[in-house]
């Protein structure tokens, strides 16, 4: 049993020590995307219009031409994107 007990304190003595040992990990670190790729998009403001002869499914021809153009910028902004993200 003293041989036991000894044996402890001698183990537990060993363990401490003045110098801390130094571990390093890797670290993921993200990177920030471009604040091109994060600035809003302005949605068009009036891209519909109400029932009527000069419309087909509420959209005018100015406002066809308003969604057209802001769904090309989202389908750019995705390109982007999937550029800026690629390994």
């Amino acid at each position: 049993m003293v041989r036991f007990i000894a044996l402890i304190a001698a183990a537990l003595l060993a363990g401490c020590t003045s110098e801390m040992p130094v571990v390093k990990v890797p670290v993921v670190e993200r990177a920030a995307p471009p604040a091109e790729l994060v600035a809003a998009i302005v949605p068009p403001s009036q891209a519909f219009t109400l029932p009527g002869a000069a419309s087909v499914a509420c959209v005018d021809p100015g406002g066809r031409d308003a969604l057209v153009g802001y769904v090309d910028q989202l389908r750019q902004r995705v390109q982007a994107w999937e550029a800026w993200a690629a390994p």
